[in-house]
């Protein structure tokens, strides 16, 4: 039994999707939640998919491993469809997983288990990589995620433990879950998780990190995350005066801005932004590149 929740309570596992097959997750999660000593449900919320295998993949979870599929009446977006699962649930507390990451240990909701207690208001898990890049054609999102694994060891993340917040494998309190929830205006692609943790940091929320990562397992192309990068740092500057002060890049811009190389900055995007993209798209991505991309192209929009 979870040790502080009483007997009558439930966990539900939330898995957000769109145009994705998270059968793999569901069954392996469906296989652990039998071994818990506690009321569990599993509710996936379907936000709009048009792919028809998909869909139809979806369709079978209910039958085949007694989940609760729900559907909102139209799609809703990253944040607003994570809200609306957080209404439908019915446990005490709320794991939060994305639908295209996997539990790497048999013991994954086993190693939740003693830390939803009443010492704690929100639990994040963590987030790996597998050992080796799949393909060339997804290096870049490989390789920059693989990098950012050393700064976000469990002591370096309850170091900064609402900076830290990512939201790809979390568990939260309901109450305080619906008394927050994901910023709505967020429609588009990134930063979403990083406001909620700073909502979090202003209610006081007791957030702890442990080792319990989930594995993500849908790594793009190249082309595509270059896209989405581009897409997140597009909501970074609609954004920028709520996130701003908690992203690094932002801050790093902000000091090159202030000693007078805004225009500098803005040459070296339109010299250097064909070559860059070309390198990045490549089969040999250089994350120090990507980091200056990233930092030209937010210059751009702000």
């Amino acid at each position: 039994m979870f040790a502080g929740v009483t007997t009558h309570a439930m966990l539900s596992i939330l898995i957000p999707t769109f145009n994705f097959d998270c059968t793999p997750l569901v069954q392996r999660l469906a296989v652990q939640a039998r071994t818990l000593d506690t009321p569990t449900e599993i509710v996936v919320a379907d936000d709009g998919s048009t792919d028809p295998a998909a869909i139809r993949a979806l369709d079978r979870l209910p039958a085949d491993f007694g989940v609760r599929l729900v559907r909102p009446p139209h799609n809703l977006g990253r944040a607003a469809i994570r809200n609306f699962l957080g209404r439908e649930a019915r446990g005490e507390w709320l794991l939060f997983l994305d639908s295209d990451g996997l539990p790497p240990n048999p013991d994954f909701l086993a190693r939740y288990a003693p830390q939803l207690t009443d010492k704690t208001d929100v639990v994040c898990g963590g987030i790996v990589h597998p050992d080796r890049c799949p393909s060339p054609a997804v290096a870049l999102r490989y390789r920059y995620e693989k990098a950012a694994e050393t700064r976000f060891t469990v002591a370096r993340r309850n170091e900064h433990p609402y900076g830290a917040f990512r939201s790809f494998n979390f568990a939260i309190r309901r109450p305080l879950f619906l008394a927050v929830g994901f910023d709505e205006s967020f429609r588009r692609y990134g930063y979403e998780d990083v406001l909620f943790g700073q909502q979090l940091a202003r209610r006081g929320a007791r957030i702890v990190h442990i080792d319990n990562p989930l594995l993500n397992t849908d790594l793009e192309a190249n082309t595509d995350f270059l896209r989405k990068t581009e897409e997140a740092l597009r909501t970074l500057a609609d954004h920028c005066d709520q996130l701003g002060p908690h992203v690094r890049l932002h801050a790093r811009l902000a000091k090159l801005r202030r000693a007078g190389l805004t225009r500098p900055l803005c040459l070296a995007y339109r010299t250097l932004a064909p070559q860059l993209r070309r390198q990045l798209t490549g089969s040999h991505p250089s994350v120090f590149l990507f980091n200056v991309y990233k930092l030209l192209y937010l210059n751009q929009l702000l």
